[in-house]
């Protein structure tokens, strides 16, 4: 009896060790999104070009979609050799009379990231355009969207 009481136990505390060594290598992974805003100021937004780096983080860009205004609403063009490398660059052009002034939100940008750590991110455009051609002066902000 007492071989039987001790051999459960032993058999409880295996399973227990286990059970814990798995949760502790199992990361968790999450989803979340990334609204990329440009602001063009008086000037119509026509083109842009943009890098967006992981700072910190384990992040993987799962996907990238469109802006709210209907000049932006397709996904933009980016580089797919450039996601495997915690960054993408992106760019956009427009050959709409209806384009948009302002900040306006012109890519949503999806990733998966593993771990506790909140990701930081960078953007850092390389270029925006009026509808001439004409580079314009412009800003760039990422604000963390919805998590999954």
């Amino acid at each position: 009896m007492k071989r039987i009481v001790a051999m459960a136990v032993v058999t409880a505390v295996i399973f227990a060790t286990v059970g814990s060594a798995q949760e502790q290598t199992q990361a968790k992974v999450r989803f979340a999104s990334l609204n990329v805003y440009v602001d063009s100021g008086d000037a119509m937004l026509a083109a842009y070009q943009f890098e967006l780096i992981t700072l910190s983080g384990k992040v993987k860009i799962v996907g990238i979609e469109g802006g709210a205004h209907e000049a932006f609403a397709r996904p933009p063009y980016y580089d797919p050799a450039a996601l495997a490398k915690d960054r993408v660059i992106v760019a956009a052009y427009s050959t709409s009379a209806k384009l948009p002034r302002g900040r306006t939100r012109i890519a949503r940008i999806h990733v998966q990231v593993t771990g506790d750590m909140a990701p930081d991110y960078e953007a850092r455009l390389v270029t925006a355009a009026s509808a001439g051609g004409e580079k314009t002066a412009a800003t760039i902000q990422v604000e963390q969207g919805d998590e999954k």
